[in-house]
């Protein structure tokens, strides 16, 4: 049935883009092509509604852990101006967990993580007894767990960098599991454990770090 649009008349025979819109609303189904001037504003949009429908859905952390530094290993007894950080005499090597946090209310589908920090290793290690020649710099690597599932795993920076990961996997509905872990990598035998003041030597270190998560629904 054809509905009818009034307008006013204009001046110069001008035609107003409202006139446009006017007309289309007038032939739109009042079920399913709502637009935002349709809405009914009695709550019926409301934030339980979107997140009911919504085809993605984002869990992130501007800084992770304590003000964005790994905590894992903290040796107080490096020199004044060091970071405390992970020294040969505090490593306990393999994967340190820098964080495990849950992904409540993922409904199913594609899931992408990306994971982004500032990395130093003390790279006087690098040409050691036991390093091949030329000397390569030692490095930080990193890896994103979801579900206990490797998702993504790269070789990050070494000597003094900024490093991002991104991991994306298909996943089936329910709370997530995600870990994000890193591992540093073997010092020298012969490395220098202390500086010639009788400090630990800083060895390596995280700070900055910096996750988000996004589901895409389908």
């Amino acid at each position: 049935m054809k509905k009818w649009t009034q307008n006013e008349p204009r001046a110069g025979r001008s035609i107003s883009p409202k006139i446009v819109n006017e007309e289309l609303r007038a032939q739109q189904s009042s079920i399913t092509t709502l637009d935002r001037a349709q809405v009914p504003g009695n709550g019926w949009l409301d934030d339980t509604r979107l997140a009911d429908h919504a085809l993605h859905q984002v869990w992130a952390d501007s800084s992770t852990g304590t003000t964005g530094e790994q905590t894992n290993e903290v040796d107080a007894s490096v020199p004044t101006a060091a970071w405390r950080s992970s020294t040969i005499q505090t490593s306990a090597g393999g994967w340190r967990t820098l964080l495990e946090t849950t992904l409540t209310g993922f409904k199913g589908g594609s899931l992408f993580v990306e994971w982004s920090a500032n990395v130093y290793v003390n790279n006087i290690f690098a040409y050691g007894l036991n390093d091949g020649r030329p000397g390569t710099p030692n490095y930080i690597n990193m890896r994103i767990l979801v579900n206990g599932v490797n998702i993504g795993e790269r070789r990050g920076g070494g000597y003094h960098q900024q490093c991002r990961i991104v991991g994306a996997q298909l996943m089936p509905p329910g709370d997530l599991s995600l870990v994000l872990q890193w591992r540093d990598a073997s010092q020298s035998q012969d490395a220098a454990t202390t500086t010639s003041s009788g400090d630990h030597m800083p060895y390596a270190h995280l700070w900055g770090n910096r996750w988000i998560a996004i589901a895409r629904y389908c």
